[in-house]
């Protein structure tokens, strides 16, 4: 009875040791996927993002558009006007602009289709630009929840900056159609409205450079912005140069170090 005793009591064990090494196997393989489905979801938003601006200044007419309007106009592909993509389920909100002092806003929520599982926390952006969000538990997020630092949401210094670029467009768009009365901001201005942080706002982040120029409206001509941004040490903090301008089309090359402009061609990643 005794060898029956020890016999069961092996198996148990070994039943045991197996079950955790399945439990932390399959938490070793759930839970990247997971965080690199919310870092393309932050990647996705930031892209939406842009997407937006550039259709307002374009084919929107000064409004925004359905995930339906931008894929038909290129800017984002099938799948994530489907609404669905890596694991979460993005809803566009917009409203139209009233003349003469109502501009047009838009918002744009991530949240997980199946929470803990494809994703644990929620995002929201909107026209300011700024990501937030948190764990919601898997509810939609949305203009009251804490901002997340660009720094935990990109990877690299020319990842970072293409957020920031993305970030600054935003900021110029919603400055724009507020206190800026019809002309876009210097980087100070945007910071004085609440629109970028003041890393963005120093001119110098994640290893680049930053250099707006803006060109107030006239009778005749609207108001415009460019901004480039190159690597403050080239080949060591950043080898592509960017740029991005009124249009909202991000570019960027190898520039050995120099500015980027609109002759170069658009940059996606």
């Amino acid at each position: 009875m005794s060898s029956i005793s020890l016999r069961s009591r092996i198996l148990l064990m070994v039943t045991i040791a197996l079950l955790f090494s399945a439990a932390v196997e399959a938490q070793t393989t759930q839970s990247p996927p997971r965080r690199q489905n919310e870092a393309m979801v932050l990647r996705s938003l930031r892209t939406l993002h842009s997407a937006q601006a550039t259709f307002q200044a374009t084919e929107g007419n000064g409004n925004y558009g359905s995930l339906q309007d931008l894929y038909q106009m290129g800017f984002i592909d099938e799948a994530l006007a489907s609404g669905t993509k890596y694991g979460y389920t993005f809803v566009v909100t917009i409203a139209p602009h009233s003349p003469p002092s109502t501009p047009a806003t838009f918002s744009i929520t991530a949240t997980p289709r199946i929470y803990r599982k494809t994703g644990l926390r929620s995002f929201f952006i909107s026209g300011d630009g700024v990501l937030r969000g948190g764990d919601r538990q898997g509810v939609p997020a949305n203009g009251n929840d804490p901002e997340i630092d660009a720094e935990f949401s990109c990877s690299g210094n020319e990842q970072c900056t293409i957020f920031g670029l993305r970030t600054l467009n935003g900021a110029q768009a919603t400055y724009q159609a507020t206190v800026g009365s019809g002309n876009f901001g210097s980087l100070a201005q945007l910071r004085s409205a609440g629109l970028i942080t003041q890393a963005l706002a120093s001119g110098m982040a994640n290893g680049y450079s930053y250099t707006v120029i803006i060109v107030g409206q006239t009778q005749n001509v609207p108001a415009s912005f460019r901004i480039s941004a190159v690597p403050q040490i080239y080949g060591t903090s950043g080898v592509r140069s960017f740029f991005i301008a009124t249009d909202g089309v991000l570019r960027c090359a190898d520039r050995n170090g120099e500015p980027a402009d609109e002759s170069d061609p658009q940059c996606s990643q």
